[in-house]
């Protein structure tokens, strides 16, 4: 028969160890922040009886529900501490639908008050009360929020706690190597300090932790380990009265299940000793007895087994406790079955056996059992064959059930291991994805400032040239630093370079028209006349002016890189923005003695940004300039569909044009950047750009809206 320990014991990890408390006068007190800090040290050092006084946890449960009386209803934090000393208090005096009511409300003001470590407390205990409640979901719950917490928190103090309550989680499932993995990354984690902290919860919930492992070894046939596991929690056995308790019974446990009687015994004996003095009888004290019962009844010395199993048999009787009555009762009823008092045996089993189809069916199963050859002994056959029946079917269902359950922890086993190592992973990737952040965000501030300079550059351009070697080894340095860059910066570094490559592209005419104008002013004033200089300023006006609306370009096409940048649409009339953006290549067109016509009708407007397609056309207009020879025409017409411009082909072919609109990695010396701005920001409205060769002397360029409508 499986040997005996006490079942609720889960909860009492979370308990502090402290001496009988004295509550605290408040009225000395001048603040209610004082106040309630001072009554929760008080329900804080009631969380454990270390001297054993008698009705302590309903003290505690009192000075719980009175806390709850001093804090504001906003005040989520300590409402959740209040309620769980309240839940506590009324847990350890066996009200467990009242003590689940108080947990739940601890709970739900520590999800308020976004306190972690509050919120794992509640659901550990939880987890305890809501297995011995049979309520499968609300375990279930509460373990998924405790697993959330343990995915995600770094902090030691709350994931050892989490593990041992995932430990408790899956033994109650009997998924025995789950657990122990859990038991043993929980005591991992609090052996790091425990002999140098002078914290005593420390060292309790150390101890606790170790008897659990012990137990659970037990349950696995490994007396060894067990041993092993309470000899390592045995150094803090001095801590509390509930430690050595239960330190003490379990080694008796332990060695009578290895078969070393004489240990068994002694510890017994120690045991025995130790609780002498108590006020009240520990459940411990019923345990250890009954285990040394069943090692001489299994070993048929029933002589020997007799004094224990009355002790045991009467010491549940005067605690009172429905689960040690129970374990006396199957134990005694075995034990008179075994001796030939068959008619007792099945008094007291019958008493037994509802209890056990609650706990175990294991237990049910053995009881069976006994019941089954107590009515053989009375010569009942057939009451014996119905017992029998019903054992070898209890048997045969938790065979069963023992195999999936070894099947399910395999398999959870597995997939903690994996789950654990992606979480690992995950966090690595995420170390690496915070420092690419951090270049990110480096990356982001050079091409500002790489665009404040630029300001600086069109506003002192006579300061840029007379330190024009100063600025290009600068330039140079910065070059060199991005393009050591890493290769998810890419797109930026593509951005940069059109950049600095359009300023070249894009501002050299404008420039040039500039600086030669005031050349002209600066070299031969005498031959000015006033009107000849009025000519003059409007000339060098509308240069400056087509510089300042190239750098206004410039500045929105990069916008336009930005995923975050989107075009605004409205309807636009094309002719007067065509005339408008022909006006500002005058000078071009009468250097080159063009001939422009314009054939597009006033009533030709198209659904798109205004700014885009000026760039748009801008460029195109220039490059038109570009490619036409001396006294050429260039075309310019319209529709509700497409704009085209056509002018003569020069030494570049359509299919030459089509090639350059294609390319996606452009240098800062390319000559086509300013088919790439177009490419970009056609793009970005949806318009399909091409070029045609519409004879071998001429060539289109045509912006067609309806191909991606």
């Amino acid at each position: 028969m499986r040997k005996v320990h006490f079942i609720f014991i889960a909860l009492i990890n979370i308990f502090t160890l402290s001496v009988k408390s004295q509550a605290p006068d408040l009225s000395k007190f001048n603040n209610d922040n004082d106040k309630i800090k001072a009554w929760l040290g008080y329900c804080a050092e009631l969380r454990l009886n270390k001297n054993g006084a008698k009705d302590n946890y309903i003290v505690l449960q009192q000075a719980g529900l009175k806390g709850l009386q001093l804090v504001k209803p906003t005040d989520d934090s300590d409402k959740a501490s209040f309620f769980l000393y309240t839940a506590l208090g009324y847990y350890y005096q066996i009200k467990f639908d009242s003590a689940q009511y108080y947990f739940y409300e601890s709970l739900h003001s520590a999800q308020s008050a976004g306190a972690t470590k509050l919120i794992a407390g509640a659901c550990e205990a939880l987890m305890s009360i809501n297995f011995q409640l049979q309520q499968p979901n609300k375990v279930d719950e509460c373990k998924n929020i405790l697993q959330t917490i343990a995915d995600t928190s770094k902090d030691n103090a709350i994931l050892q706690d989490i593990y041992s309550a995932f430990g408790s989680y899956y033994e109650q499932k009997s998924y025995y190597s789950t657990a122990q993995d859990y038991y043993i990354k929980s005591i991992q984690l609090r052996e790091k300090n425990v002999d140098t902290t002078t914290n005593s919860k420390a060292k309790f919930d150390y101890a606790i932790q170790c008897d659990q492992l012990s137990k659970l070894y037990l349950n696995t046939q490994m007396a060894d380990k067990s041993l092993a596991s309470l000899r390592n929690g045995e150094r803090f056995a001095d801590v509390s009265p509930v430690v050595s308790n239960r330190l003490l019974s379990s080694f008796v446990e332990a060695f009578t299940t290895s078969g070393n009687i004489d240990s068994a015994l002694f510890y017994n004996n120690q045991l025995a000793i130790h609780t002498k003095n108590q006020t009240i009888f520990p459940s411990e004290l019923v345990s250890s007895n009954l285990n040394i019962a069943i090692y001489y009844i299994d070993h048929k010395q029933y002589e020997k087994a007799f004094p224990y199993v009355t002790k045991g048999d009467s010491l549940a009787t005067i605690i009172h406790s429905p689960f040690l009555i129970f374990q006396a009762q199957m134990i005694k009823g075995r034990y008179l079955e075994e001796t030939g008092k068959f008619q007792q045996a099945i008094s007291l089993l019958t008493k037994a056996l509802p209890v056990a189809i609650q706990l175990s069916k294991e237990l049910y199963s053995n009881i069976l059992k006994y019941m089954a050859l107590s009515y053989k002994g009375l010569g009942n056959t057939k009451n014996a064959l119905q017992y029998y029946e019903q054992y070898v079917g209890a048997q045969d269902t938790l065979n069963k059930e023992k195999i999936s359950r070894t099947f399910a922890d395999l398999e959870t086993h597995y997939q903690t291991n994996e789950k654990e190592n992606r979480i690992i992973s995950l966090d690595q990737k995420n170390k690496l994805n915070t420092l690419e952040l951090k270049q990110a965000a480096n990356t982001r501030i050079m091409l500002i400032l790489g665009l404040v300079s630029l300001g600086i550059f069109s506003l002192l351009l006579y300061f840029i040239y007379r330190n024009k070697e100063k600025l290009n080894k600068i330039l140079n340095q910065r070059n060199h630093q991005l393009d050591e860059l890493n290769s998810e910066l890419s797109i930026a570094n593509d951005t940069k370079a059109k950049l600095f490559g359009v300023i070249s592209h894009d501002l050299r005419a404008p420039v040039s028209s500039i600086v030669q104008l005031l050349h002209l002013q600066k070299e031969s004033p005498e031959h000015f006349t006033n009107e000849l200089r009025t000519q003059y300023n409007e000339r060098l006006n509308k240069a400056s002016t087509n510089v300042l609306e190239t750098m206004e370009d410039l500045l929105l096409w990069s916008k336009s890189q930005m995923k975050s940048f989107i075009p605004q649409y409205k309807l636009i009339p094309i002719a007067p923005l065509i005339m408008q953006e022909t006006e500002l290549f005058e000078e071009q067109i009468k250097a080159k003695q063009l001939r422009l016509s314009v054939d597009v009708s006033s009533a030709v407007s198209l659904k798109t940004d205004e700014n885009f397609i000026t760039i748009i056309l801008r460029n195109l207009i220039q490059n038109a300039i570009q490619q036409s020879d001396s006294k050429g025409t260039i075309i310019i017409d319209a529709d509700v569909n497409t704009i085209s411009i056509t002018n003569a082909s020069g030494d570049k072919s359509a299919a030459d044009l089509n090639a350059m609109l294609q390319q996606n990695q452009v240098s800062s010396k390319y000559s086509g950047l300013g088919l790439q701005i177009v490419k970009d920001l056609a793009t970005r409205l949806g318009i399909k750009i091409f070029y045609e060769q519409k004879d071998p002397q001429h060539i289109s360029v045509i912006l067609n809206w309806q191909a991606n409508r």
